[in-house]
C-alpha cells in the first residue's frame, strides 16, 4: 500500500471505523484508476492467451 501512495496512485487517510476504532482508508487517485484499467486490460490479454493455449489441439504428424 506504501508503495502505491509513493507513485501517488492511491490516497490515504485516517478516520472512525464503524466500531469506533482508529482505521487507514484509501482511495484511488485518478492516476489510479488510469493504472487500473492499463492493468486490467493487460491481464485479460495474458489470462485469453493462457486459455488459448490450454484449450489448443493438439498437432497430428
Amino acid at each position: 500500500m506504501y508503495r502505491l501512495e509513493y507513485r501517488g496512485l492511491i490516497k490515504a487517510e485516517w478516520g472512525e471505523s464503524e466500531n469506533n476504532r482508529k482505521a487507514k482508508y484509501y482511495r484511488l487517485t485518478a492516476e489510479g484508476r488510469r493504472q487500473l484499467k492499463l492493468e486490467t486490460e493487460n491481464w485479460n490479454r495474458l489470462s485469453a492467451g493462457v486459455v488459448g493455449v490450454l484449450n489448443a489441439e493438439p498437432e497430428k504428424s
